[in-house]
């Protein structure tokens, strides 16, 4: 009886965890649908320093979770190879920002951008899922998510 039991606990333990395979990370903010009218404001490069006097703002729409991610995945050293190209024709730019419209994009926070005590523009965080975009390019993948800079007056939300 003891050796059913201990097969009978065994097996749910198993059946259990083969159902909570973790998926892809869930965040509190789902975003907004939305374009971009202009990519010209994308930021690139990201200084060290670049979220210092704006982090506690963007936390607290986003989460502290979701931040850290951003921050790794928000410029050209984070995005996977063939998301950003310098040095293209103004006509394959064209043609590339055209493509680029093509991913499916959320903003998931706004803010007003503070860099060592000058204040900026209005910015937007825009979160590009790779689950909702693998079929955007089958040579360009990336794990997970992710992000653009741009200017709040860039973009334009999808109803």
């Amino acid at each position: 009886m003891k050796k059913a039991i201990l097969i009978f606990l065994i097996f749910l333990n198993f059946s259990v965890n083969a159902q909570s395979v973790p998926g892809p990370a869930t965040y509190p903010v789902k975003g907004l649908l939305m374009s971009v009218k202009d990519w010209g404001s994308r930021s690139i490069m990201i200084l060290n320093a670049f979220f210092e006097e704006t982090k506690d703002s963007i936390i607290s729409q986003i989460g502290e979770e979701e931040f850290d991610e951003m921050k790794s995945n928000c410029s050209s050293s984070g995005w996977p190879q063939g998301v950003y190209s310098s040095g293209m024709s103004d006509e394959d730019e064209v043609a590339f920002d055209r493509k680029l419209n093509e991913l499916k994009m959320y903003r998931i926070a706004s803010y007003t951008h503070k860099y060592n005590g000058k204040i900026f523009d209005r910015y937007v965080i825009v979160r590009v899922p790779f689950e909702e975009n693998k079929n955007w390019n089958p040579r360009i993948q990336w794990k997970g998510n992710i992000y653009f800079l741009l200017k709040e007056k860039d973009i334009e939300l999808i109803q």
